[in-house]
């Protein structure tokens, strides 16, 4: 679990693309709680990549990054977001935010879909989960916001860390997690990794044109 140490100065809710996702994510989530086999519509709406390969169910690549699989799943998710979307999003914009978080989850999907090609065993399993699009937002916060401070919970005591060193480190974890795992953990990785290449991108794309940041 990760906080930020300073006050931004960014109240979260006049950031109404950021809580216009959460809010959807919530309320997504609900509705499939009431899926009445119990899948929670995994199997309609998650992105499985053979499928994608086959030309089937392209759609998918969008509703997944809006789906949870369980209770801490999305809440993990929600409040990394909650963390570093608001900076974010105040300094680039609502539109520019929203297409920064939306690409990153695409790109996030399809790493992920051409590295089962690699490890055809998790071809056929359902992937969900707005990670992809919160590591694009995440790579984007470390990278506006480098010398943010940032702090990381540990069981008794919080280790004060940078922003930049905060994502750096998580870039570089979550490949090694990918080539090591190989699928095995039952979390995307390169997923992950897809995302904070995306966001990255879009990060500096926007500092090209931006004399503050």
């Amino acid at each position: 679990m990760v906080i930020e140490l300073e006050d931004d100065k960014v109240p979260f809710y006049t950031q109404y693309v950021s809580v216009a996702i959460i809010v959807i994510n919530v309320l997504v989530f609900l509705i499939q709680l009431l899926d009445p086999t119990g899948n929670m519509f995994i199997y309609e709406a998650a992105f499985i990549p053979r499928e994608f390969f086959e030309g089937k169910r392209y759609w998918t690549i969008i509703t997944s990054m809006f789906m949870h699989g369980d209770f801490i799943h999305i809440l993990f998710n929600m409040w990394f977001f909650f963390v570093v979307a608001d900076n974010c999003e105040n300094a680039m914009g609502h539109i520019y935010f929203l297409i920064t978080y939306i690409i990153s989850g695409i790109v996030a999907a399809l790493l992920h879909a051409l590295f089962t090609v690699l490890v055809p065993f998790m071809m056929d399993i359902p992937t969900l989960g707005a990670s992809g699009a919160i590591f694009g937002i995440i790579a984007v916060y470390g990278i506006l916001f480098p010398k943010n401070k940032l702090g990381l919970l540990g069981s008794t005591r919080v280790r004060k860390i940078s922003a930049r060193q905060f994502i750096l480190i998580y870039f570089v974890t979550e490949i090694i997690y990918a080539i090591i795992s190989l699928g095995a953990s039952g979390t995307a990785h390169m997923a992950h990794v897809g995302g904070f290449i995306a966001g990255a991108f879009f990060a500096y794309l926007f500092k090209l044109f931006s004399k503050k940041y």
